[in-house]
């Protein structure tokens, strides 16, 4: 099975159990779950139980979410032993934002280069706290992060390896910001894209205008189920059949525990744009280089 489809708990860990994930999850014939923690304050009995009863119920976790900044490092290697505490083998760190929107464009302090160069300075040290614990360290293409655009991600991991470092790409986000075409993302990511997250994102006018400094419009976005938004995930499984990527594809965000058919749908289309999407590029081919 060239992809395999999993969980995220972001949205219902405040609300449901890991029992009750688990069981959900076996009901939606998923393959794994991406787990997010509550608390580092209750982390250590928590990750435990999540780690356990995914095992039991013959799942596999995709990935922890347990956050931690590379550049602050006693504090990201307490995470570490964590998710080394159940043998996880990768683990989410936080990317460094940069701005969301205009008006925290506005207040930035520092320069994208300066934060550039944070995270840049943090590398060695994730890679070799990687050999020391044998975990991948991920970041996430994001809006408003340092890593919205591939190419960023690119630019940051020279000289990485991607067993030590890689990436979780979510095309959703990367068409908010910093987006290429999804093949030409799969291809600059390469053997650093750990996995995929799944959902769409819809673009909408409420009516809402800007008076200052002059009239103009704002418009709006949403989270939406994978089938309902701009991104075309036809295109996006091409992308991946294209580039040579197996593994877990994540849905998250588009749904709550008030709305969980909702994932069932979301899968049963993302089933159904993997069967249906071409295995590689075709001719005639352009030529417009030449």
């Amino acid at each position: 099975m060239k992809y395999r489809y999993s969980l995220n708990t972001n949205q219902l860990k405040k609300e449901m159990s890991p029992k009750q994930i688990v069981d959900f999850a076996l009901e939606c014939k998923l393959d794994g779950i991406e787990w997010g923690i509550r608390s580092m304050d209750t982390a250590g009995e928590e990750i435990k139980e999540m780690a356990q009863r995914t095992k039991d119920a013959g799942l596999e976790v995709v990935n922890w979410l347990i956050g931690g900044k590379p550049w602050k490092q006693d504090d990201l290697k307490k995470r570490a032993e964590l998710v080394a505490s159940v043998e996880g083998k990768s683990m989410r760190v936080d990317h460094p934002w940069i701005a969301y929107n205009f008006e925290e464009s506005l207040h930035q302090g520092k320069s994208f280069n300066e934060i550039f160069k944070l995270a840049k300075d943090s590398m060695p040290f994730l890679a070799e706290l990687s050999k020391e614990s044998g975990i991948r360290f991920l970041f996430e293409t994001h809006a408003g992060a340092l890593l919205a655009s591939t190419l960023a991600v690119k630019m940051l991991f020279e000289g990485a390896s991607p067993e030590h470092v890689g990436v979780i790409y979510d095309p959703a986000n990367t068409l908010v910001e910093g987006g290429l075409r999804p093949r030409s993302e799969v291809e600059v990511l390469g053997k650093f894209l750990a996995y995929v997250h799944a959902k769409n994102v819809a673009f909408f006018f409420d009516g809402n205008i800007s008076e200052n400094p002059v009239n103009r419009t704002i418009w709006s976005r949403k989270t939406v189920p994978p089938a309902a938004g701009a991104l075309d995930w036809v295109e996006v499984f091409f992308a991946l059949k294209s580039g040579g990527f197996e593994g877990f594809i994540s849905v998250e965000e588009f749904f709550s525990p008030q709305k969980l058919d909702l994932i069932k749908s979301g899968v049963a289309f993302l089933r159904e744009c993997e069967k249906l999407s071409p295995e590689k590029s075709c001719g005639p081919f352009t030529n417009f280089n030449e």
